[in-house]
Parts: C-alpha cells; sequence; structure tokens
C-alpha cells in the first residue's frame, strides 16, 4: 500500500468516526460489539502476522522493545481513561462549559503517534490485514473521543479541532517513520513496530477482556469476537 493512501486513510477513515458522532446518536451496544470485533480482529492479525515477520528479523532487542511498548500504553492509559478502548469516563469541567484535558488529548496523540511510526516500513504498511486491524481499532477510539466532547458540550469548533489533532498523530508518526527510519538498515522501524506491537497487544487484551463485564457470558459479544478471531485467522492464509 502506497505511503500517500496510508496516511490518507490515517486522517480520513477515524476523523469521519468521531464526526459521526457530531451529527448522529451511535449506539453504545453496537460500539461495544465494533471494540470486541476490532480488539479481537487486532490481537488475530498482531499475532498471526506481525510477531512472525517482527521475530524474523533477529535483533536480540526485539522483545525488550515490546516489553517497553506494553509499559508505555500501561503509562498513557493513566492520562487517556481508556479512550483507546472506549472508556467514556472523563467528564465536564465545572463552570468551564466542557474540556477535555489537554494531558488526555496529549497522551491519546503519542499512542497514535507511536503506532504510525512502523507503517513507513513497506512491509508493515504492505500488510493490508494489520492495516485494517489498525483502522478498525482507531475508529472506536474516534467515536469514545467524540463522545466525550459531545457529552461536554464542547464547541463545535473546539471539538472539530481536537478530532482533528487525533486524526492527524498517525499520519505525523507515518512520515516521522519515513523520514527517520531511512538508511538505518530497518533498525529504527523494527524498534518501532515493537513498541507498536506491545501497545497493540495491551489494547486487544484489555478490550477482549473487557467485552465480558464482571465476568459473565454474553453470547453476541462471544460471537462478535469469535468472528474477529476467525477473520484474523483467514487473513493469514
Amino acid at each position: 500500500m502506497s505511503l500517500p493512501l496510508l496516511i490518507f486513510l490515517f486522517l480520513a477513515l477515524p476523523l469521519a468516526a468521531g464526526g459521526w458522532v457530531r451529527f448522529r446518536t451511535t449506539g453504545a451496544a453496537s460500539v461495544k460489539l465494533l471494540l470486541a470485533f476490532s480488539g479481537s480482529f487486532l490481537l488475530g492479525v498482531t499475532v498471526l502476522h506481525m510477531l512472525p515477520e517482527l521475530f524474523s528479523r533477529n535483533d536480540e532487542h526485539i522483545g525488550l522493545w515490546v516489553l517497553a511498548g506494553f509499559m508505555l500504553q500501561v503509562v498513557l492509559e493513566f492520562f487517556s481513561r481508556g479512550i483507546e478502548h472506549g472508556h467514556v469516563h472523563v467528564h465536564a469541567v465545572p463552570g468551564k462549559g466542557g474540556s477535555l484535558p489537554l494531558v488526555t488529548l496529549f497522551s491519546l496523540f503519542v499512542h497514535s503517534f507511536t503506532e504510525g511510526m512502523p507503517f513507513a516500513d513497506p512491509r508493515v504498511g504492505g500488510d493490508a490485514a494489520f492495516v485494517a486491524g489498525v483502522l478498525l481499532h482507531k475508529m472506536p477510539m474516534a467515536i469514545a473521543l467524540a463522545v466525550i466532547l459531545k457529552r461536554s458540550n464542547v464547541g463545535t469548533a473546539r471539538s472539530w479541532f481536537t478530532l482533528l489533532a487525533f486524526a492527524v498523530a498517525a499520519p505525523l508518526g507515518i512520515l516521522f517513520g519515513h523520514v527517520f527510519g531511512a538508511g538505518d538498515g530497518g533498525e529504527f522501524l523494527s524498534a518501532a513496530l515493537a513498541v507498536a506491537i506491545g501497545m497493540l497487544l495491551h489494547i486487544s487484551t484489555t478490550i477482549i477482556f473487557e467485552s465480558t463485564p464482571d465476568h459473565r457470558f454474553n453470547a453476541q459479544r462471544f460471537i462478535t469476537v469469535l468472528a474477529g478471531a476467525l477473520l484474523a485467522i483467514l487473513t493469514a492464509h
């Protein structure tokens, strides 16, 4: 997949998903099902596609970078309030007409920017299943962010600016990876992919665990998770 097309997809689709909430009411149940499917599919393509690709590069430090990405996501979620996996617990600030803490937006920006860097590698950007998995993950993120902005009574202009800042983060990460990952034998982009995989492993497993609140069996969500995993398996062949 070409670099301009990747940049367009990572900019346009999350922005469109977030913008949809500004004009339409999105049911919580449908968003949860989308999260469950995207989490399962993303976990599948990460394990079946990208981990084998990553460890085939014979970098002895790859495992450390994966662990670093996992831990980075743990830290980021302290500030993002879990928007990466559909949480909408950021509330309006009394007396300010609603706002989103800058540290929350910055955390989401860092997450998306870091996630975007490895797509500068043609081997990663050319894996359609992995691209689709990350995009499917970003759309519920954009929806959750838009819901928070709407509930907090944030003004239209500020809402669109916030959504745009979120949407542009991954394309900027792709461009950053393209510029700084060239000419080093692929070491930078391999490390970037490992960090992104660590983050995605944390997010996807969290989404799956949270799709069964209080450990109660829900047939609809289970089928949705199973469908995402099966689709990931089919894309591996």
